[in-house]
């Protein structure tokens, strides 16, 4: 075995000589000994492999089809699939001892409280009762899951899962109704955070805030246009400095936006989310908007507003006195191309992750944008002053990382320039199939899962971006439940379980192997709620939640296994996906799966192309 494992290496190392990087700036140089992460199939092999990037390259004896390898002389195992690293295990122990593991929500998507509590109007309130037909079943988040009211029961059923942290948002317009403090503070949206910290720091849960997670004042919106303005920079000055002086000496970990390439893309160039902008030709329903230049200009707003909330951090004494620390919340997937043999599908798998993550980081770490989007856009890219950029890059203590699988690139076959947007200038389709590599489980909103890729994600922020300290702020698996399954059917899901136990596992071994600075887990998410666009037809909670009977929460068995595993040595070593791949067919997730592949509206990939 060993000896025909050797000689196919050697054949390969005939074939090919290109090593392939992300990343067209500046980037330290590996040494023998660091081989970083060698991109698609066919790269040099040697006895150092690295990490070898490609699932299921085609290999012509099929006893030889051993599936991604990463890191040095990793051991193979049938049942495995995907083996990373030398055999080991991941034991809760191996985490840091300040290490957290939490769960994760946001404001608009569980409050509730709409009325009667002082909050002011959000663009997404506008937008669900404005456009309810672009909303799952006419669903809102009016009232949530009713968290706002409920919040002491739900501490305690963190305290089931054993966690010990929780990731909320705090609602702009709870605070502040009209968007800014002269216009009024709403003293008993202020109590019901202050409240809520002290009860989660009484059970022993260290609370984790994000300030911005898509809820846009309306009244700001409509004197100015929002985040289309430079004004808003202030304004969101405003509102985190209040937040700081009120909540500061409590909270340590603080967030200023959650997955700005959203809000500007799913919001301002495809009219998906509120406050549904776009161009006329991009979507039917859009009242106004310009695709081509409203998502830069969004993104470009959002930055400069963080750095202006990580200005008024620095100046907070209790804030720093207490070792807080302020970064920003991205999202990424993890980009394979979908021929691992096509140079233009590796051009598109780089191309994705620079205009997906590299958009926002790329400033935040070095004080620019990506090369690649610079030249590409030419004009219709901002930019940042020489003293923006300095204080740019000063502006992050960690990075939050949203990671939900991985998908597969090829360029798009066509791109009408008549019709700009972000989507055309990506010029990339997103797939959830890859040549060669069979037997992919995806989620129902058309994710491919794919722990493996967070692992490799990491590694990648960890060379390219300056080895910064990371949270994984979001991660969870969906499901498609309009409340039709029964109470044993909607609790047993297995298959968020092994998603779970599968990322965990690699984030253990992104520790051990590559010396990741992994700070957090967050799960996505602590129970189900109104998931946006999706409405409440979408699904990731660790309790089920019963819309049909007053909103009662329950325990599914992936919370279990979680507090389980928290509480106990169990030890994590395979990989459950991966595992299945290798078998030969892909996994069931749920006693009983529901599928809608045509509706645009729970395709994930629709809210950038």
């Amino acid at each position: 075995m060993a000896t025909a494992i050797l000689t196919l290496f050697l054949g390969f190392l005939t074939l090919t000589s290109t090593v392939l990087s992300f990343n067209d700036e500046a980037r330290p140089q590996p040494s023998d000994e660091d081989l970083g992460t060698v991109i698609g199939p066919y790269t040099s092999f040697d006895d150092e492999l690295g990490t070898v990037i490609g699932p299921h390259a085609n290999v012509d004896d099929e006893d030889m089809d051993m599936g991604t390898i990463v890191g040095p002389h990793a051991n193979l195992d049938d049942e495995l699939g995907t083996i990373i690293g030398p055999e080991f295990e991941i034991h809760r122990h191996d985490f840091p001892e300040d290490f957290i593991f939490g769960t994760s929500v946001s404001a608009y998507q569980v409050e509730g409280a709409k009325k009667g509590s002082g909050r002011g109007l959000t663009t997404w309130d506008e937008f669900t009762h404005m456009f309810p037909d672009k909303v799952e079943k006419g669903d809102d988040g009016d009232i949530g899951v009713d968290f706002y009211t409920r919040y002491k029961d739900d501490i305690k059923l963190m305290k089931e899962l054993k966690t010990n942290g929780f990731r909320f948002s705090i609602a702009w317009t709870r605070i502040f109704p009209y968007g800014t403090i002269k216009k009024g503070v709403n003293m008993e949206g202020v109590k019901f955070y202050n409240d809520l910290i002290d009860e989660l720091l009484a059970n022993g849960i260290q609370p984790s805030v994000t300030l911005f997670h898509w809820e846009s004042p309306l009244a700001l919106e409509m004197e100015y246009g929002g985040f289309l303005s430079e004004r808003i920079v202030e304004d969101f000055r405003e509102f985190a400095k209040f937040c700081f002086e009120k909540f500061g000496d409590r909270v340590k970990n603080w967030a200023t936006f959650n997955e700005p390439t959203v809000y500007s893309v799913a919001g301002y160039s495809k009219g998906k989310k509120a406050p549904g902008r776009c161009s006329p030709w991009e979507a039917p329903k859009c009242p106004t908007g310009d695709s081509s230049m409203e998502p830069y200009t969004v993104a470009h707003n959002q930055i400069l507003a963080h750095l202006a909330a990580a200005e008024e951090f620095r100046k907070c004494k209790k804030c720093q006195e207490g070792g807080g620390k302020i970064g920003i919340v991205l999202v990424s997937h993890w980009f394979e191309p979908k021929d691992p043999n096509s140079s233009k599908d590796v051009e598109a798998a780089r191309r994705s992750l620079e205009f997906q993550l590299g958009w926002f980081l790329s400033p935040l770490t070095y004080g620019h944008y990506p090369t690649r989007m610079l030249k590409d856009l030419n004009i219709r890219m901002p930019e940042f002053t020489e003293e923006e950029s300095e204080k740019l890059k000063e502006s992050l203590d960690f990075v939050g990382l949203n990671y939900y699988g991985a998908f597969f690139s090829t360029p798009l076959a066509h791109v009408n320039s008549s019709q700009l947007s972000y989507g055309a200038d990506l010029s990339v389709n997103w797939t959830a199939e890859q040549n060669h590599s069979p037997h992919l489980k995806s989620t129902s909103m058309g994710i491919v899962i794919y722990p493996a890729g967070l692992m490799k994600l990491l590694k990648h922020i960890k060379d390219e971006y300056m080895d910064p300290e990371i949270y994984i702020m979001e991660n969870g698996m969906d499901e498609i439940d309009d409340g039709s399954k029964n109470l044993t059917e909607a609790t047993n899901d297995y298959g968020r379980k092994e998603f779970i136990k599968s990322h965990i596992l690699i984030m253990g071994k992104s520790i051990r192997m590559d010396n990741v600075r992994l700070k957090g887990y967050f799960v996505w998410s602590l129970m189900d709620n109104f998931e946006w666009e999706k409405g409440y037809r979408i699904r990731f909670g660790l309790y089920y939640v019963d819309f049909n009977d007053n909103m009662k929460r329950y325990m599914r068995s992936s919370g279990k296994w979680l507090s389980e595993f928290l509480d106990s040595k169990e030890s994590l070593h395979k990989c459950y996906f991966e595992g299945h791949r290798e078998k030969g067919y892909a996994p069931k997730l749920f006693d009983t799966e529901y599928l809608d592949p045509e509706n645009l509206r729970l395709r994930y990939a629709s809210d950038f192309i």
